[in-house]
């Protein structure tokens, strides 16, 4: 019997350690000079186009070659808990 509960214990603390990406961690997936793609976690429900870090990092993106990121579209990906936001960089 102690045997399940250390193993209880230990699939809970690697299910624990699994969840240690923030929401607000947005990765740029594509840039082309006229938009940027920014991709999120989205396995709580917790990505979101209007946050703040999302924004400022589309904004940096754009700001490379001298524009500001205007929010275009989200696509939500059942399959891998991710959504994709796109901005245009005008």
């Amino acid at each position: 019997m102690p045997n399940i509960k250390i193993f209880a214990a230990c699939a809970f603390t690697l299910f624990l350690s699994a969840c240690d990406v923030p929401p607000s961690a947005a990765l740029v997936s594509d840039y082309n000079g006229a938009s940027v793609t920014l991709q999120e976690n989205n396995f709580f429900g917790e990505a979101n186009a209007a946050n703040p870090n999302v924004i400022s990092e589309a904004n940096r993106i754009c700001a490379t070659a001298g524009n500001r990121a205007e929010y275009a579209s989200t696509i939500f990906n059942s399959d891998t808990y991710t959504a994709r936001h796109l901005f245009l960089c005008l």
